[in-house]
């Protein structure tokens, strides 16, 4: 027999037992688990004044003012206590007030830790502090995202948002929640999503 033809069928069973050794393939990684809705303990706002942001970020959930529109609806029938300034009184004060800040649906980002504190910095504090100055009202509520989360057969609208205490840019309270399961997006599943979000941030009338 050929020596070339030897040495290559001795290389074929080499490879061919390093594969056997090697084992089965392992699988490629899935996509990593959306972490589950969190939030800090509900509070009671003693009937102060509250200023409420726009929505700022909207996925697969219509556009931001609808999310928006249900998230004032929803804090409203929550707690109405609480003397909530909306989003649209907000930008009417402004049109009254040329150049005193940018519209609040583009907020400056911000981690909302810094330091290993919850707080926001500059630039979003001080266009916050801006608004808070106008609309006369320390608390502001920043509702950071509204998103479609997808699921087994359907899915749910994520709402997720931060309180701060403008004078300092502190952060009170933050957390996420999620409304009913659907089939697919409407306008139910953003209802529920908002409803769940004043749910877990407001403590209930008469507690």
């Amino acid at each position: 027999m050929h020596t070339g033809f030897v040495k290559l069928v001795r290389a074929f069973f080499v490879l061919l037992a390093l594969t056997a050794c090697a084992g089965p393939r392992a699988a490629a990684p899935g996509p990593a688990p959306t972490p589950a809705p969190v939030a800090m303990p509900a509070m009671d706002f003693g009937g102060q004044r509250v200023l409420i942001l726009p929505v700022q970020a909207a996925e697969g959930v219509g556009t931001r003012d609808e999310a928006t529109s249900e998230l004032v609806f929803a804090l409203a029938e929550r707690d109405a206590r609480t003397q909530w300034v909306t989003p649209e009184q907000l930008r009417r004060a402004l049109r009254g007030t040329p150049g005193y800040a940018a519209d609040p649906g583009a907020l400056p980002g911000d981690a909302y830790v810094h330091h290993g504190e919850r707080t926001i910095v500059d630039p979003l504090a001080s266009v916050v502090r801006r608004y808070s100055a106008l609309a006369e009202a320390r608390v502001v509520l920043i509702p950071r995202a509204a998103r479609w989360m997808p699921g087994t057969g359907g899915g749910r609208v994520r709402m997720t948002a931060a309180v701060v205490d403008a004078r300092n840019g502190r952060v009170v309270w933050h957390g996420d929640a999620e409304g009913d399961a659907r089939p697919a997006f409407d306008r139910a599943a953003l209802a529920s999503a908002a409803a769940a979000l004043a749910e877990r941030m407001l403590v209930a009338e008469g507690r």
